[in-house]
């Protein structure tokens, strides 16, 4: 298994492909809250035959470490630290909900990293404070005694997925209610608050990005609802959104046929157009 030593532990990733030529960025795979990087497992295949994949476990998910208490600055700039380590000088970043978040900052902070980004299901925008109380409910709760299943198929379940999603493929809830059980409780936890809880706005720095960017939002979607995607792409010149039918948050996962349509066009458009 492949480790990349940061300043929020070790974190688990996976390495795909290979770069067709050497001015060709790679393909930055960042997973939402709650998920790991096997929610991109669809996408792999097909994204590695553009070129190098990289598939990252963020801080306290998956098999990474127990990361120290972080915000979402932390955590991009010790994204940009594991990609330098790997020798990954500039990416196209994909990211969902979280993953997008740290696609964002990396964009606004260190422009020439950044080839491209997809955006997908996510915020620039603080958390809403009557989200913020329920939240934190939440993660305390979680952090004491997991996520149970009254609790992972009921309101997280709401939250996470649209509503065909929970009524034609109840699987798909099953199989991330088993896998979040097996991530750290504290890991989870602190995550929540550098992700929800305490979560800056940077919708006024969006306007700066020169990423070529497209926005993908559920149709269906509560956690990042529809509005704050719209913000983003009007935000960030020259964005386009898309929008994913009979999905909530987790897109990705609910509808991967309709984002692979989407998405692997604009990928491989601009992997072969960074040099």
């Amino acid at each position: 298994m492949a480790y990349a030593r940061t300043r929020l532990g070790r974190w688990f990733y996976e390495d795909r492909g290979a770069k067709k030529s050497a001015s060709d960025p790679a393909v930055v795979l960042l997973h939402g809250l709650l998920f790991d990087g096997g929610m991109w497992s669809r996408y792999i295949e097909p994204l590695s035959e553009m070129g190098r994949v990289l598939v990252f476990d963020g801080p306290g998910h998956g098999r990474s470490e127990l990361p120290p208490p972080f915000s979402l600055e932390d955590h991009t700039d010790a994204l940009l630290d594991a990609l330098t380590s790997l020798e990954v000088s500039r990416a196209v970043f994909v990211g969902l909900s979280w993953g997008g978040m740290v696609a964002m900052r990396a964009a606004i902070h260190s422009p020439k990293r950044v080839a491209a980004m997809v955006l997908m299901d996510t915020s620039a925008d603080a958390e809403d404070k009557t989200k913020v109380v329920k939240y934190r409910v939440l993660a305390s709760f979680a952090r004491r005694f997991g996520v149970p299943p009254f609790l992972a198929h009921g309101e997280m379940a709401r939250i996470l997925f649209g509503a065909r999603t929970r009524a034609d493929h109840p699987e798909i809830v099953e199989r991330w209610a088993r896998t979040v059980n097996g991530y750290s409780r504290d890991g989870v936890a602190r995550a929540a608050k550098a992700v929800v809880i305490h979560r800056k706005s940077i919708a006024d720095k969006l306007g700066a990005i020169t990423a070529p960017t497209l926005v993908v939002c559920g149709r269906d979607d509560i956690a990042t609802g529809p509005a704050k995607s719209e913000a983003i792409a009007r935000a960030i010149p020259g964005a386009r959104l898309e929008w994913i039918e009979g999905a909530g948050h987790m897109s990705a996962i609910e509808q991967p046929e309709a984002v692979a349509k989407v998405v692997l066009p604009f990928v491989r458009a601009h992997v072969r157009a960074s040099g």
